[in-house]
């Protein structure tokens, strides 16, 4: 979904699922049944949140993010990938895989263009570039926050770029997209980087892809207490050493506050297992939930009703199935609704009964006698 039809979409789902408190910023924001261990099992550490969801929350807390406890489920969600076959993303949502890069080479980069209709930019009915019939011409296009990494992991946080190929003709030479963290405009070969190397381009292609940035870009400053902050701002470099002849280079770049940079929309990948059992634990493994809960609709035999948050963050929820007397598996369907408002694809799950207490199963009919 496009930055410039987000606030409609976020609309139709608040006027769908109804208002539920008001932020700090008087923004109204979405919270589900949490449950009293949600705490327990998460903890808070510096990083700064996109400032779009810090307008949704209950409390403003710039550099800080409330992580759940690394564990089995934290796990599987982390590394669930979504295939093909049964992705919800839009086809440009779904990034490509590639190798990494080796690194960056500095250049005397040039005064970067703006991004497609607002900061971070955007892949969405983007008019094509003129470009002659025999050159080529890359295009970055936008930039969205994916996940804030993880402390205990000590993982770095993810971003999605999207790049198009603005040539008539396939690119075949490989090239490097990069990403430098940074504090200040100076950008250097010596700041914490990361990229991939892209091996080709059909002629008018967008693609997008997935870069996981080192863990060290989460001390990268200090603040009034001395205590460690993370970096505070991005740059994003498509054909980063300069790998492509192209009839300009001012569209491959771009540098951006970090907390300006949009999310990526919500979407829910996949149930850990197809079949639940009514009042107990259920994974979901997605993407853009955010930081902090929000709520999560289960609809089953005609009836709405919110599952318990045991644990959420922006890659996945774990949730209890609430109860319902059933008579047996009955296909239901879950919706994940983000603390703006905006809702996951459905995903559907067959709840299965509660099993009877042993002292109330009958039991086995007598056997007969013999003759």
């Amino acid at each position: 979904m496009g930055s410039h039809k987000h606030d409609a979409f976020a609309a139709r789902s608040v006027r769908s699922y109804g208002l539920q408190h008001a932020s700090h910023h008087g923004r109204h924001y979405h919270r589900g049944r949490v449950s009293p261990s949600y705490k327990k099992s998460h903890f808070s550490f510096h990083f700064h949140w996109p400032s779009y969801y810090r307008a949704y929350y209950s409390h403003p807390i710039p550099h800080h993010y409330y992580y759940p406890r690394w564990s089995p489920w934290v796990n599987w969600s982390w590394y669930y990938r979504c295939e093909l076959l049964w992705d919800p993303r839009p086809v440009y949502c779904r990034p490509w895989a590639y190798q990494a890069c080796p690194g960056w080479v500095w250049w005397e980069l040039p005064v970067w263009e703006p991004l497609p209709v607002v900061a971070s930019g955007t892949w969405v009915d983007v008019e094509p570039l003129q470009v002659p019939a025999a050159e080529f011409d890359l295009q970055l296009l936008a930039v969205r926050f994916v996940d804030a990494g993880h402390p205990q992991e000590k993982l770095g946080p993810r971003y999605r770029i999207w790049f198009r190929n603005g040539s008539e003709q396939a690119i075949t030479n490989p090239f490097d997209v990069v990403l430098l963290a940074g504090n200040d405009e100076e950008i250097n070969d010596k700041l914490p980087m990361a990229g991939v190397r892209i091996n080709s381009i059909e002629a008018g292609q967008i693609q997008s892809v997935d870069i996981r940035l080192p863990f060290e870009v989460m001390e990268m400053g200090r603040d009034d207490q001395n205590q460690p902050v993370p970096f505070t701002t991005l740059h994003v470099l498509a054909d980063a050493n300069r790998e492509i002849e192209e009839t300009s280079e001012v569209n491959n770049g771009t540098r951006l506050a970090a907390d300006l940079i949009l999310p990526v929309d919500p979407s829910v990948f996949e149930a850990k297992s197809k079949e639940a059992e009514v009042g107990r634990e259920l994974l979901l493994a997605g993407e853009g939930l955010g930081p902090e809960p929000g709520r999560v609709l289960v609809h089953m035999g005609g009836i709405e009703m919110e599952a318990e948050i045991l644990g959420w963050y922006d890659l996945g929820v774990r949730v209890t199935v609430p109860r319902l007397p059933l008579a047996g598996p009955t296909e239901a369907e879950l919706i994940v609704i983000r603390r703006d408002g905006i809702a996951t694809n459905p995903l559907t799950v067959t709840m299965n009964p509660e099993p009877l207490p042993a002292e109330m199963i009958p039991p086995p009919p007598a056997q007969p006698n013999g003759p």
